[in-house]
C-alpha cells in the first residue's frame, strides 16, 4: 500500500519490493512493466514506467491489455451501443451474425474507430490498428461484398435452423433445400441492380480508390452464388433419392394386398 497516488509514491513502493526480488547484478531480468493508461502510470517523463525504467533499464513499458481492452470495449459502447456477437468455434453462425452486424452498424464502427484514433488515449498500435478498419469499413470493394454477404446469410441461416430440427422427413429437407436454391437464385438475378446501388455514393468520404471495377464486383458476385449453389446440389443430391425411395415406400404401403 501506498500513502498516496502520486507517481513518485508508487515507483518507490515497486523499487523497494523489486530490490527483495532482484538483486543488484540481476536488474537486467526485469524486460517489461505493465500497467493501465493512467498519465501518472505511463508518463513518459514523469510517469512510473520511466521511474522504474530508470533503474531497470530493460523494463520497456507495455500497456496492460486488459486495461486496453475494456477500454475498446467502453468506446464500443458509447458510440454504438451495440456488442459484436463474441467469436465461437462451435457455433459457425457466428459469421453470420458478425455480418449482419457490422453491415447495420458500419457507419457506427467508424465513428467508433475515429474516436479511438482521436482520443489520444490509447497506445499506437492501437491507434494504427483502428485507421486501418476505418479505411477497411469506408472501402467501396468491401462495402460491396458486406452487403452480398449480408443478403446472403439470412437464407443460409433459416436453412441450417430448418436441418437442425428433430423431427424432420426427406421430402421437408428437399422443400428446404429447394427454397434455399431459388433464394440463392433470385440474390444472383438481381446482381446488376445491387451493383448499381452500391456504387452511387457514400455517406463518409471514400479514401481508397476502387481496386474493382463494377463489372468485377459482378461478375465475382455472380461466381459466389454459383459456388454456393453447386456445393447445395453436391452436397444434397442424396435427397432425391431418400424422397423417391419415401413416396415408392409409401405406394406400397397404400396398394391393397393381394
Amino acid at each position: 500500500m501506498t500513502k498516496s497516488a502520486t507517481a513518485d509514491s508508487i515507483a518507490t513502493a515497486l523499487k523497494e519490493r523489486l530490490a527483495t526480488i532482484l538483486p543488484e547484478d540481476q536488474k537486467a531480468k526485469l524486460i517489461c512493466q505493465a500497467y493501465d493508461g493512467a498519465s501518472v502510470m505511463r508518463g513518459a517523463t514523469a510517469g512510473v514506467q520511466k521511474k522504474i525504467q530508470d533503474v531497470y533499464p530493460n523494463a520497456h513499458y507495455i500497456h496492460c491489455y486488459a486495461h486496453q481492452s475494456s477500454k475498446r470495449t467502453s468506446i464500443l459502447d458509447k458510440v454504438v451501443a451495440h456488442r459484436l456477437p463474441a467469436s465461437s468455434n462451435v457455433r459457425w453462425n457466428f459469421h453470420s451474425r458478425a455480418i449482419n452486424t457490422v453491415f447495420e452498424h458500419r457507419e457506427d464502427l467508424i465513428r467508433c474507430f475515429e474516436s479511438i484514433q482521436d482520443s489520444g488515449d490509447f497506445d499506437p498500435i492501437t491507434v494504427r490498428e483502428a485507421g486501418a478498419f476505418a479505411m477497411l469499413l469506408e472501402d467501396q470493394d468491401f462495402k460491396f461484398f458486406l452487403q452480398l454477404f449480408h443478403h446472403i446469410m439470412p437464407h443460409v441461416d433459416l436453412l441450417y435452423a430448418k436441418l437442425q430440427k428433430k423431427v424432420i422427413d426427406s421430402v421437408c429437407i428437399q422443400e428446404s433445400i429447394q427454397q434455399f436454391q431459388q433464394d440463392i437464385q433470385k440474390i444472383r438475378n438481381s446482381l446488376h441492380s445491387m451493383v448499381g446501388q452500391s456504387s452511387v455514393g457514400s455517406s463518409q468520404p471514400v479514401k481508397k480508390r476502387r481496386t474493382l471495377s463494377v463489372e468485377d464486383h459482378e461478375r465475382i458476385a455472380a461466381e459466389v452464388c454459383d459456388i454456393i449453389l453447386g456445393h447445395t446440389r453436391e452436397r444434397f443430391s442424396f435427397t432425391n433419392h431418400l424422397v423417391s425411395a419415401t413416396l415408392l415406400q409409401g405406394d406400397r404401403s397404400s396398394s391393397p394386398h393381394p
